[in-house]
């Protein structure tokens, strides 16, 4: 049995149902009319049998249905007048087709037809003028408009809910898009990482090892300590390059689900940008040059100003690099026909310092302009492992504006020369 509580709306129907069929009937009494039966006790319970089964209908339609059709077969074949409670019939039709499926509210809205022309010919037959033939092309047509409601309420309310099912699934190919792609640019970046460090090693254990052989006859102490030094080196270097089939399997299986998770947002109508060149190895500042003829090839007018000689760490140049390109890739993406695009790349001693900005017309909100987001969720990461700044959004005016500063240090620059003044001073 089914205990939930009752819908409120079906409760004033019934409501409001009740008290119109009881003002009509009670305004009905004393009045004797031909062939009609007056109100009595008897037409009060079938007038409450058409309505209370209402309270119902939208759990249980079909028994609703032929609860209401029963009881109006009774009130017209005893005789009653019409009253309001006819419209109980009318509202069971319409809840048959659009609660329940479309083959099964078929059969029994023919089912039902089938009954009351069978029973308004009785009464044709047997009463000669109480029932009009009429009646047997003015009951079909009456029906047959709830009914035609009812389907097409249940045809709007499946729709509805597919234009649901489908911004669901849109939104969650996007999200899943977003977090593959911004899952392989991780990878990516630790695949980067281990690049830059591993070549540190291998030149500080190779740097290690050359001073060993110098001074193992001159200093046998120092010469056993550059080499613990060169041995730890070789070591640390042996077990990263074990890592890095890992590392790099990782990377490409992130790759291959973020491409996988892209087509499937597109086929979803989610838009996803796509990246540029993104299995170049180890690009620098000097390759910058190479991206901006690649993104004018594609359609995007680009400025690209390089100021300074600084020296700039390769983990550095590398995180420039892949900001300017995320920064390109989303303003030929987002920025729109006729746009243009400057670049401007400034190198000091303590930070390099890049600005992309477009004034494309095409979108003002951030929001819009970046659906999945993983774009500046990338930049954001490379710029927080340096422990930089970064900061975006739509210039005013139109157009779409990235700053980033990335800490650089010249500690390269400077060890090497100081490496001349040792030796002169020995």
């Amino acid at each position: 049995m089914d205990l939930r509580p009752l819908r409120w709306n079906d409760v004033l129907v019934v409501g409001g149902l009740l008290v119109l069929s009881v003002l009509w009937a009670a305004s009905l009494t004393g009045f004797q009319v031909t062939e009609i039966r007056p109100p009595d006790p008897l037409g009060y319970a079938l007038l409450i049998a058409m309505v209370i089964p209402l309270l119902w209908r939208q759990r249980y339609p079909r028994a609703v249905l032929w609860t209401t059709a029963a009881a109006w077969l009774v009130v017209v074949g005893l005789g009653y007048e019409a009253s309001p409670a006819m419209l109980a019939l009318f509202l069971a039709i319409y809840g048959l087709a659009s609660l329940t499926p479309r083959a099964i509210a078929a059969r029994h809205f023919a089912a039902l037809v089938g009954v009351m022309l069978v029973w308004t010919t009785i009464g044709i037959v047997t009463s000669e003028t109480s029932v009009p033939p009429s009646a047997l092309v003015a009951i079909p047509v009456g029906v047959v408009i709830p009914f035609a409601l009812g389907l097409n309420e249940r045809r709007r309310r499946r729709r509805v809910t597919e234009l649901e099912v489908a911004a669901v699934r849109r939104e969650q190919a996007g999200f899943e898009a977003a977090t593959d792609a911004v899952r392989a640019e991780r990878a990516r970046i630790a695949r980067e990482l281990h690049d830059v460090v591993a070549h540190e090693i291998t030149v500080m254990t190779l740097q290690a090892e050359g001073a060993r052989r110098r001074v193992r006859d001159a200093d046998p102490e120092l010469a056993e300590t550059l080499s613990t030094i060169a041995s730890s080196g070789r070591t640390g270097l042996e077990e990263m390059q074990r890592m890095i089939g890992v590392l790099r399997a990782s990377e490409q299986e992130a790759s291959e689900r973020a491409d996988a998770d892209r087509a499937i947002a597109a086929g979803h109508g989610v838009s996803v940008p796509a990246r540029i060149d993104e299995f170049a190895p180890m690009p620098s500042l000097a390759a910058l040059p190479g991206l901006v003829r690649h993104v004018q090839d594609s359609g995007l007018p680009v400025t690209l100003e390089i100021s300074g000689s600084a020296h700039v760490p390769a983990g550095v140049e590398l995180s420039a690099y892949r900001i300017v390109q995320e920064a390109l890739t989303n303003a030929l993406k987002h920025a729109g026909p006729g746009a243009r695009a400057e670049v401007t790349v400034k190198r000091t001693a303590d930070a390099v310092r890049i600005t992309v900005v477009d004034d494309g017309r095409g979108t003002t909100s951030e929001s819009i302009r970046l659906p999945g987001g993983h774009g500046l969720a990338g930049m954001a990461e490379r710029v927080q492992a340096l422990g930089g700044a970064l900061s975006h959004g739509p210039r005013r005016g139109g157009g779409f504006e990235v700053h980033a500063v990335l800490p650089s240090s010249d500690d390269q620059v400077s060890g090497a020369s100081a490496a001349p003044a040792e030796g002169a001073s020995t």
